[in-house]
Protein backbone atom coordinates (compact mmCIF):
# COMPACT_ATOMS: atom_id res chain seq x y z
CA UNK A 1 0.00 0.00 0.00
CA UNK A 2 1.40 3.97 -1.31
CA UNK A 3 0.44 6.89 0.19
CA UNK A 4 -1.07 7.48 -3.48
CA UNK A 5 -3.39 4.55 -2.79
CA UNK A 6 -4.23 6.68 0.83
CA UNK A 7 -4.51 9.89 -0.65
CA UNK A 8 -7.12 8.61 -3.25
CA UNK A 9 -9.21 7.14 -0.67
CA UNK A 10 -9.32 10.73 0.84
CA UNK A 11 -9.92 12.70 -2.31
CA UNK A 12 -12.68 9.77 -3.02
CA UNK A 13 -14.51 10.41 0.67
CA UNK A 14 -13.92 14.11 0.40
CA UNK A 15 -17.51 14.61 -0.61
CA UNK A 16 -18.45 17.96 -0.80
CA UNK A 17 -15.71 19.35 1.00
CA UNK A 18 -13.14 21.82 -0.74
CA UNK A 19 -9.80 20.27 -0.35
CA UNK A 20 -6.28 20.52 -0.91
CA UNK A 21 -2.96 18.10 -1.40
CA UNK A 22 0.42 18.75 -0.37
CA UNK A 23 -0.77 22.15 1.07
CA UNK A 24 2.61 24.10 2.10
CA UNK A 25 2.74 25.06 5.53
CA UNK A 26 5.73 26.88 7.43
CA UNK A 27 6.09 28.75 3.83
CA UNK A 28 7.00 25.73 2.19
CA UNK A 29 9.33 23.99 4.63
CA UNK A 30 6.52 21.89 5.76
CA UNK A 31 3.49 19.84 4.14
CA UNK A 32 0.22 18.85 4.99
CA UNK A 33 -0.90 15.64 2.78
CA UNK A 34 -4.50 16.40 2.75
CA UNK A 35 -6.80 19.28 4.10
CA UNK A 36 -10.06 19.95 3.73
CA UNK A 37 -12.75 22.54 4.63
CA UNK A 38 -16.47 22.90 4.87
CA UNK A 39 -18.02 24.90 2.02
CA UNK A 40 -20.77 25.40 4.40
CA UNK A 41 -20.84 28.63 6.86
CA UNK A 42 -23.84 26.43 9.04
CA UNK A 43 -21.16 23.97 9.19
CA UNK A 44 -18.28 26.54 11.42
CA UNK A 45 -16.16 26.40 8.00
CA UNK A 46 -14.90 22.69 9.75
CA UNK A 47 -11.28 22.55 8.30
CA UNK A 48 -9.64 18.75 9.22
CA UNK A 49 -5.84 17.95 8.45
CA UNK A 50 -4.65 14.53 7.36
CA UNK A 51 -0.61 13.53 7.58
CA UNK A 52 -0.52 10.65 5.87
CA UNK A 53 2.02 7.39 7.34
CA UNK A 54 2.78 4.37 5.41
CA UNK A 55 5.94 3.29 7.62
CA UNK A 56 6.42 2.77 11.42
CA UNK A 57 9.38 4.96 11.54
CA UNK A 58 7.92 7.69 9.54
CA UNK A 59 5.26 7.95 11.86
CA UNK A 60 7.85 7.98 14.94
CA UNK A 61 9.79 10.48 13.59
CA UNK A 62 6.54 12.47 13.54
CA UNK A 63 5.63 15.15 16.25
CA UNK A 64 3.47 18.17 17.57
CA UNK A 65 5.66 20.59 16.73
CA UNK A 66 5.57 19.34 13.01
CA UNK A 67 2.48 19.61 12.48
CA UNK A 68 1.92 22.63 14.36
CA UNK A 69 0.41 24.84 11.73
CA UNK A 70 -1.36 21.58 10.04
CA UNK A 71 -2.92 21.47 13.19
CA UNK A 72 -3.53 25.67 13.98
CA UNK A 73 -4.99 25.96 10.58
CA UNK A 74 -7.67 22.85 11.37
CA UNK A 75 -10.38 21.81 13.82
CA UNK A 76 -8.97 18.54 13.72
CA UNK A 77 -5.96 16.65 12.92
CA UNK A 78 -5.79 12.61 12.20
CA UNK A 79 -3.24 10.31 11.31
CA UNK A 80 -4.20 8.29 8.14
CA UNK A 81 -2.24 4.85 7.99
CA UNK A 82 -2.52 1.28 6.86
CA UNK A 83 -4.66 -0.40 9.21
CA UNK A 84 -2.46 -1.95 11.99
CA UNK A 85 0.18 0.37 11.64
CA UNK A 86 -0.15 2.38 14.37
CA UNK A 87 -1.55 1.18 18.10
CA UNK A 88 -4.28 3.23 19.20
CA UNK A 89 -2.14 4.23 22.71
CA UNK A 90 0.70 5.60 20.26
CA UNK A 91 -2.00 8.38 19.03
CA UNK A 92 -0.77 11.74 20.57
CA UNK A 93 -3.77 13.11 22.37
CA UNK A 94 -4.30 16.16 19.99
CA UNK A 95 -4.37 13.75 17.13
CA UNK A 96 -6.87 10.91 15.62
CA UNK A 97 -6.52 7.92 13.63
CA UNK A 98 -7.98 6.49 10.68
CA UNK A 99 -6.90 3.36 9.30
CA UNK A 100 -7.03 2.12 5.20
CA UNK A 101 -7.73 -1.59 4.90
CA UNK A 102 -7.03 -1.04 0.89
CA UNK A 103 -10.50 -0.48 0.42
CA UNK A 104 -12.06 1.18 3.16
CA UNK A 105 -11.11 4.11 5.42
CA UNK A 106 -12.14 3.20 9.53
CA UNK A 107 -12.10 6.00 11.90
CA UNK A 108 -10.42 4.14 14.90
CA UNK A 109 -9.42 7.58 17.12
CA UNK A 110 -11.34 10.35 17.24
CA UNK A 111 -9.42 13.51 16.98
CA UNK A 112 -10.82 16.18 19.71
CA UNK A 113 -11.95 19.02 18.18
CA UNK A 114 -10.28 22.61 18.88
CA UNK A 115 -11.38 25.97 17.35
CA UNK A 116 -8.85 26.98 14.62
CA UNK A 117 -6.89 29.95 14.67
CA UNK A 118 -7.52 32.18 11.83
CA UNK A 119 -5.56 31.87 8.69
CA UNK A 120 -2.29 34.05 8.04
CA UNK A 121 -1.78 35.87 4.30
CA UNK A 122 0.53 33.26 4.12
CA UNK A 123 -1.57 30.53 4.77
CA UNK A 124 -3.96 32.18 2.12
CA UNK A 125 -1.13 32.63 -0.25
CA UNK A 126 -0.22 28.83 -0.15
CA UNK A 127 -3.66 27.99 -0.66
CA UNK A 128 -4.09 29.77 -3.74
CA UNK A 129 -0.75 28.63 -4.83
CA UNK A 130 -1.29 25.36 -3.90
CA UNK A 131 1.25 23.38 -5.07
CA UNK A 132 -0.84 19.98 -5.63
CA UNK A 133 -4.19 19.27 -5.93
CA UNK A 134 -7.47 21.89 -5.08
CA UNK A 135 -10.89 20.81 -5.45
CA UNK A 136 -13.39 23.28 -5.06
CA UNK A 137 -17.33 22.51 -4.23
CA UNK A 138 -17.99 24.26 -8.05
CA UNK A 139 -15.63 21.50 -9.38
CA UNK A 140 -17.79 18.75 -7.36
CA UNK A 141 -20.74 20.30 -8.99
CA UNK A 142 -19.35 19.59 -12.56
CA UNK A 143 -18.62 16.30 -12.33
CA UNK A 144 -21.71 15.73 -10.59
CA UNK A 145 -23.49 17.12 -13.99
CA UNK A 146 -21.48 15.24 -16.25
CA UNK A 147 -22.05 12.18 -14.14
CA UNK A 148 -25.94 13.05 -14.52
CA UNK A 149 -25.81 13.41 -17.99
CA UNK A 150 -24.05 9.68 -18.60
CA UNK A 151 -26.93 8.39 -16.52
CA UNK A 152 -29.75 10.44 -18.35
CA UNK A 153 -28.61 9.27 -21.78
CA UNK A 154 -27.89 5.56 -20.69
CA UNK A 155 -31.15 5.47 -19.49
CA UNK A 156 -32.52 7.46 -22.59
CA UNK A 157 -30.92 5.06 -24.94
CA UNK A 158 -31.73 1.51 -22.38
CA UNK A 159 -35.51 2.26 -23.09
CA UNK A 160 -35.53 3.34 -26.31
CA UNK A 161 -33.65 -0.21 -27.25
CA UNK A 162 -36.68 -1.69 -25.41
CA UNK A 163 -38.74 0.19 -27.92
CA UNK A 164 -40.20 2.32 -25.63
CA UNK A 165 -40.21 6.30 -25.83
CA UNK A 166 -38.36 7.90 -23.09
CA UNK A 167 -40.59 11.18 -22.94
CA UNK A 168 -42.85 8.87 -21.13
CA UNK A 169 -40.92 8.61 -18.70
CA UNK A 170 -39.93 12.03 -17.96
CA UNK A 171 -36.33 11.80 -20.25
CA UNK A 172 -35.99 14.56 -22.67
CA UNK A 173 -32.89 14.76 -24.97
Amino acid sequence: MTADDILAALVAGAGDAIFATELAMSGGDRRCDFWTISPNGSAGFKAVAYEIKISRADFRRDHAFKQREARLYSDQFYYVTPAGLVRREEVPEWAGLIEFDGTLLKRVVNAPLRDKDGPTWQFVVSLIRNSGKVNRDTDLLKIRLRTAERQVRAAHDALRKEGLEPWRFGINL
